[in-house]
């Protein structure tokens, strides 16, 4: 099911954009770059401290100023556990990032505000290094989706201030029993090479 919705996601973004360009729509100078920063909220049980500060740079080109495709690369964080085994301390900490590759939308409400939305493929490395009286590190990967929307302000006809919401799908099956579902919301900053 999860390679299913995967491909699907990856699939429906590339097609329209694929559209797009076949349509004569496409316009060489439509490339962005944006870069976000703010805080990650994992949802692992057992984490005494689930929250951490995040980071994401994403570059894409996208079609009439709507339709998009994206890749990049996201750090979640390190969120924690520390505790006490056998009375002595210990501290757990879980990092995970990678890179993403999808597709984007945007969507103007009015002539500087706008929304946007993204989805794609979210290709994960999940960290663990444990320290104290729990010594041991551990790492997996996993092919799994991200989707995030925010809402923007346009400063200029090329660049952007926005606010977003990124969720972030990455199993570690040698350590995490489930889906770890972080998320991270953030301000995001925006250049467009071709604004006009």
């Amino acid at each position: 099911m999860r390679h299913l919705l995967l491909t699907m996601s990856l699939g429906a973004a590339l097609a329209a954009c694929s559209f797009a360009a076949h349509a004569g729509n496409a316009d060489p100078s439509n490339f962005f770059i944006n870069t976000s920063a703010g805080i990650s909220h994992s949802s692992v049980d057992g984490l005494t401290d689930k929250n951490s500060w995040g980071y994401g740079l994403n570059f894409g080109y996208r079609w009439q100023d709507t339709w998009g495709i994206e890749a990049g690369y996201v750090d979640l964080g390190k969120p924690e556990a520390k505790g006490f085994y056998y009375g002595y301390p210990y501290e757990i900490k879980l990092h995970v990032n990678g890179f993403t590759l999808g597709g984007n939308g945007r969507w103007r409400l009015s002539d500087n505000w706008h929304v946007s939305a993204r989805l794609g493929a979210f290709f994960s490395k999940s960290k663990v290094n444990a320290s104290g009286s729990l010594e041991g590190k551990d790492s997996d990967t996993d092919v799994n989706v991200y989707v995030g929307a925010g809402i923007a302000y346009d400063v200029s006809p090329n660049f952007s201030l926005g606010l977003n919401v990124d969720r972030y799908q990455a199993k570690a099956k040698r350590f995490i029993t489930g889906t770890n579902s972080p998320y991270m919301a953030s301000a995001t900053l925006e250049w467009r090479f071709g604004g006009h």
